[in-house]
């Protein structure tokens, strides 16, 4: 029994092999053959050189920006930095942050009440 499933298998992938090549006959190469072919290599190729010049391009154009904006950031900071330490410097500024949400509060003298 095993032998007549495979031997029906078999007839199935033959009779699909079969309507494949009907489908999609063997083409007899031309004269025009290999240059079609070459034709379609080339413009393939062109495509991958412009995307590759494109990235290229990109790529100088940032890394020219990161120069500029290194070096205006370099300028910028001309002034010399604290000598203080980092938790000293944060402790300061914290304490002059908190000193804005107090407000200032006049009192008046007690007067008597007789």
């Amino acid at each position: 029994m095993n032998h007549e499933k495979m031997g029906s298998e078999e007839t199935r992938l033959d009779a699909l092999f079969a309507a494949y090549r009907a489908a999609c006959p063997d083409l007899e190469p031309s004269a025009n053959f290999m240059p079609q072919l070459w034709k379609k290599i080339e413009a393939r190729e062109r495509m991958s050189t412009v995307f590759g010049r494109l990235a290229r391009n990109l790529v100088t154009a940032a890394l020219a920006l990161s120069g500029i904006l290194a070096l205006a950031v370099s300028l910028s900071h001309t002034t010399a930095l604290p000598s203080d330490s980092y938790v000293e410097v944060l402790a300061e500024e914290q304490a002059r942050e908190s000193l804005d949400y107090f407000e200032s509060v006049h009192l008046e003298p007690a007067a008597d009440h007789r």
